[in-house]
């Protein structure tokens, strides 16, 4: 994820101060975590949270995780969702092919 990410940032006429990346990670184990977490730069919702606040859960339920791994893009003014189909769309985001929620064209 992270080199894709980065690939379209480079190739993009997006700034990458304008994208913020959050990792929620749905592992079973802190092990599992903390592997798959080494490999990306961005923050991390920290593991012991995502069970203990059941931030993982609430996630679940307010954007219908039903597989991963999964990518929401949501509009940073409003909160409101993008696209739930981030992977699969991911490229048309960095081509200024959205219009998010406030208005704004992601260009």
């Amino acid at each position: 994820a992270y080199n894709a990410h980065k690939r379209h940032l480079q190739t993009s006429n997006v700034d990458g101060d304008e994208i913020e990346v959050v990792f929620v990670s749905f592992d079973s184990t802190s092990l599992e975590y903390n592997q798959y977490k080494s490999t990306m730069p961005w923050p991390a919702v920290p593991f012991d949270n995502l069970w203990r606040m059941g931030i993982k859960d609430s996630l679940s339920r307010a954007f219908g995780i039903r597989s991963i791994p999964t990518l929401i893009i949501l509009d940073g003014q409003s909160g409101d969702i993008v696209t739930r189909n981030g992977r699969s769309e991911y490229s048309n985001f960095f081509q200024g092919e959205y219009e998010v929620p406030s208005g704004c064209l992601v260009s």
